[in-house]
């Protein structure tokens, strides 16, 4: 891969997305009224004088000092101001009724709904005093407890009455509260528990004998309805690392993957097979350094973890996110969150593209502007800039957002209270601006999008989605170097990034990752245009200087390998049983074809196999290991016998991904 010219138009509007995803935003606003102060003099203000700055550092700097830019920048800056979506306890309220309304008429689901409107809308503990006397938030969990009960999910059931009294529901002497705690403990199987929470509702119902017989009688009809009803819910966990522990040059990696290359390398810094490695080999899983997810999953995402809401848990301040539970709330509102929380919405009206926020997110989960500037030597010494490269009107917009995400931290007293409220930096907050900015370019070329794998049907496979939800930082998956053939597959979990082998890759061979252009789905001219714009940079790959055709028009018969020893050389697959005697042209030896025939069509067959059983039945976890298997067994043996590409063997590798993607985010709707 090596640095050339880009496709100017087509670079830019690249390069523009990744700074701005929304035209209607008002960044561009802001940026056309700064603009008019240097195009409409005719003096070329950028090239001769922006561009000649040497630094980042010098040219944020520059944006409050020139007299050409600096009075409308600071004048915008100034207007700067929080927008969120405050709590409303009578919205609140009227949900609450609503999903009362509704569970009377057992339209459970749609209670659960407004249940949570409920919950994410309500003010903490006495904040409104003249709705429900300052316990809205504590009455709908009561109601969203309810719901969950009905709906036989004791754990969220349990966890919202814990949290109702947590925000001032008084339970000390309420015989309702323990009678559906016991209702919690029955559905979770914990008898034990929900007869002590029995006892304890007898006795505050004043030794009710009549109430507790009909208590008795609810909690052994939950448990018949629990059993009747098969749980959906997987747990899933990272898997272990292939080798011995843990890589030391490289985050979350495994040992059986080292790092090659550096700067005097024309590919840099990139990633070989340290030992032979087989297909299903898990070579990373990484936690993201940073992420954040695509606004529009706000409402139907855990912002910490990505996790899919169920019973979502709401900001004490904000109602623009939403956390799977009281832990992921209360890390985020420790770090990141509070300083995000009342701008979010401001940022987003901006139009500035999600790679803006993951920026923003690398310097407000570090907490202090201290360790922001500590790590950010670390940060540029890790992922790729090209700073050198950018357009002086791409880098001037960067500066720009990076002068509006750096008011926002302003305002939002990240670097303390201020002693002015002019937006002008003091050296502190320039250093910390420095960071943002080289974080705006080079997250360009090193941010990963997460996602999930979405199930819309009964069969697991055949009604999976791809759905991207958000984007993440990974400093390991960051060395990995592009081909248009991947030798690994990606999946997540969370936020969590896991890398697993695709296919055989032997010691000392680069492990390739693929940056989204792949053979099997865009043609070579369409990927050639999109790295060069997108990544700047022209790929030779295998499959780009040999011009695989796309997955449609795949050879169903590759070529075999010669058997000669450290020949290299491939051969064409014979016409005829009777010709599968061929001389190979590089090492002028008489090889005999035969056994490579035999064990491409074992390859053939476990390969059709697997993937056949994947689309054939529907899976459970232990089938789909079974799969797993028969598709690693068969792309190994295609790989000692014969050399892509091969469709049978690409759609094994593909049917590899998707059984590692159902191991990850997946999520039925």
């Amino acid at each position: 891969m090596t640095s050339i010219d880009n496709d100017p138009l087509f670079t830019s509007l690249c390069n523009e997305k990744t700074l701005q995803s929304q035209k209607e935003g008002f960044f561009g606003e802001f940026y056309q009224s700064v603009a008019e102060n240097f195009t409409g003099t005719g003096a070329h203000w950028l090239t001769d004088v922006y561009q000649k700055v040497p630094t980042d550092r010098e040219r944020l700097r520059l944006i409050y000092d020139d007299p050409v830019v600096a009075y409308e920048v600071q004048g915008t800056l100034e207007h700067v101001e929080p927008v969120f979506r405050a709590k409303d306890a009578k919205f609140s309220w009227q949900r609450r009724e609503q999903a009362l309304k509704l569970l009377g008429e057992n339209k459970l689901q749609q209670a659960l709904i407004m249940a949570c409107q409920a919950v994410m809308r309500a003010p903490g503990q006495g904040v409104d005093r003249y709705i429900d006397k300052g316990l809205t938030l504590a009455l709908a969990l009561w109601t969203r407890a309810e719901v969950f009960i009905r709906l036989l999910d004791g754990k969220r059931a349990l966890q919202d009455l814990q949290l109702a009294s947590k925000c001032g529901l008084p339970v000390k002497q309420n015989a309702d509260y323990y009678g559906r705690v016991a209702k919690c403990y029955a559905l979770s199987g914990e008898n034990g528990r929900a007869e002590v929470a029995a006892k304890l509702f007898h006795q505050l119902s004043g030794h009710n004998d009549y109430a507790l017989t009909r208590l008795k009688e609810d909690l052994e009809d939950l448990r018949v309805l629990k059993q009747e009803t098969p749980s959906v819910e997987v747990e899933r966990t990272i898997p272990k690392l292939a080798g011995e522990g843990e890589s030391d040059e490289i985050a979350g990696a495994s040992t059986k993957i080292k790092l090659a290359g550096g700067k005097e390398d024309p590919r840099g810094r990139y990633v070989v097979a340290a030992a032979d490695l087989g297909p299903g080999e898990v070579i990373l899983t990484e936690q993201a350094y940073a992420a954040c997810l695509y606004p529009k999953y706000f409402g139907t995402h855990c912002n910490a973890c990505f996790c899919r809401l169920v019973a979502p848990v709401a900001c004490p301040d904000c109602c623009g996110v939403a956390f799977c539970s009281v832990a992921c709330r209360d890390k985020a509102c420790a770090t990141y969150h509070r300083f995000e929380c009342q701008y979010l919405d401001l940022m987003i009206g901006s139009g500035m593209s999600i790679l803006c926020h993951v920026a923003l997110r690398m310097v407000t989960q570090a907490g202090t502007p201290q360790k922001v500037i500590a790590e950010g030597q670390m940060l540029r010494d890790t992922f790729c800039a090209h700073t050198e490269h950018r357009d002086p009107e791409d880098h001037f917009k960067r500066t720009l957002m990076t002068a509006f995400l750096l008011r926002c931290l302003q305002k939002a007293e990240f670097f303390g209270r201020r002693t002015t409220e002019a937006p002008e930096p003091t050296e502190l907050e320039l250093q910390v601006g420095t960071v943002l900015l080289s974080a705006l370019q080079s997250l360009q070329f090193n941010a990963h999008e997460v996602y999930e794998t979405r199930i819309t049907g009964e069969h697991r496979f055949d009604t999976a989605k791809v759905q991207y939800i958000g984007v993440g930082i990974y400093r390991g998956a960051s060395m990995f170097n592009h081909e248009c053939y991947p030798g690994v597959t990606r999946s997540f979990l969370g936020t969590s990034m896991i890398l697993h082998t695709s296919r055989p890759i032997p010691a000392g061979a680069i492990v390739p990752e693929n940056y989204g252009p792949h053979f099997l789905r865009q043609p070579k001219p369409t990927r050639q245009r999109n790295l060069r714009s997108r990544y700047w940079f022209k790929c030779d790959c295998r499959a780009c200087t040999e011009d695989w055709p796309l997955m449609e028009k795949l050879p169903a018969r590759p070529r075999l390998r010669c058997t000669t020893a450290d020949c290299g050389n491939a051969l064409a697959y014979p016409a005829k049983p009777a010709q599968r005697t061929v001389k190979c042209g590089r090492c002028k030896k008489q090889i005999n074809l035969e056994a490579n025939v035999k064990m491409l069509e074992a390859s053939d067959e476990l390969c059709t196999t697997g993937a056949e059983m994947m689309a054939s039945h529907q899976l459970e976890d232990e089938r789909v290991d079974e799969a797993i298997e028969l598709l690693k067994k068969g792309i190994t043996l295609f790989a000692q016998v014969a050399v892509p590409p091969h469709k049978t063997a690409h759609v094994a590798e593909e049917s590899l991904r998707s059984c590692f993607a159902d191991k990850g985010n997946a999520n039925r709707y």
